[in-house]
């Protein structure tokens, strides 16, 4: 990480501790139980240089005071299966195949409604394309999905428009450099971004569903749910039919957030990064 990135993030965070509490982008109030700050582990089961994108998208989000990430496990599972784990995110890449999209993030929900696992899939489909096989993008999906795994919805959801500075915004253009959406890079989070993580972890839960970040062995609690079960593994799915029920439209009328109750209780919530050219028609999700 280059010392005048860090010097930006530092610079981000004060003005996010300086300035009024005005961000608005919780997704939906979803959040992982804490007892005052979220500490979870990051696992990555990727190729190549995604690797390195996995770590900037934890120095940047670590930047913020309410959460501790810790360095990136490298795990030997199925990168195509990307099962999540309790407690714990987990990162995976692999040829998902042309379905429309470039990166997933899924949340798992416990009885009371708190996330307890989260996974983020990045779709080499696309990212093998001229288009999208460009550092910008790699860095905008990856903040972004792992941005969701947090609770985390877009700042803003037009993709033509001025560029925000952070990877919760939307744009055809990320590095802000094609003279379409001002002059802002969309690659890392900026202020407002670590001033919602605020006003998400700032309160007490009572309980945990993350795992600490240091290896330890006492697991999560969830409440309502036997061990087995809230070890019982589920998929994230690479297809609409595969997410549930749609239940949130992006500013081009896609279908971009899918629900779906799960046996047991509790709830799989998936967020799709829709590719460019992806139209509405294209996306089947009966």
């Amino acid at each position: 990480m280059r010392k005048a990135h860090l010097v930006a993030l530092a610079a981000a965070f004060t003005a996010a501790l300086a300035g009024p509490a005005a961000a608005n982008h919780s997704w939906n109030g979803y959040h992982w139980a804490t007892t005052g700050t979220l500490s979870v582990k990051i696992n990555a089961a990727v190729t190549g240089t995604w690797g390195t994108y996995v770590d900037v998208a934890i120095t940047d989000w670590e930047a913020s005071q309410d959460l501790t990430l810790g360095n990136r496990n490298n795990l030997s599972v199925s990168r195509r299966k990307c099962t999540p784990i309790a407690g714990e995110i987990l990162v995976c890449n692999d040829l998902y195949g042309q379905r429309g999209w470039l990166g997933i993030a899924s949340i798992w929900l416990d009885g009371q409604g708190h996330i307890n696992k989260g996974t983020t899939k990045l779709n080499d489909t696309y990212f093998n394309l001229a288009q999208y096989n460009k550092p910008a993008w790699k860095r905008l999906v990856t903040c972004q999905e792992v941005g969701h795994d947090f609770g985390l919805a877009h700042q803003d959801e037009n993709f033509t428009n001025t560029n925000l500075g952070s990877c919760m915004d939307y744009t055809n253009d990320p590095t802000g450099t094609a003279g379409t959406n001002g002059n802002q890079s969309n690659e890392h989070p900026n202020a407002h971004d670590y001033q919602q993580l605020s006003l998400i972890y700032n309160h007490d839960d009572g309980y945990l569903t993350s795992k600490a970040v240091s290896a330890t062995d006492f697991g999560i609690r969830e409440f309502g749910r036997s061990a087995q079960a809230a070890e019982q593994a589920d998929s994230a799915g690479d297809s609409p039919a595969e997410w549930g029920r749609a239940s949130h439209h992006d500013g081009l009328g896609r279908p971009d957030v899918f629900e779906q109750d799960l046996p047991g209780g509790g709830r799989k919530i998936t967020h799709v990064f829709w590719a460019l050219e992806t139209k509405r028609s294209d996306i089947h999700h009966d």
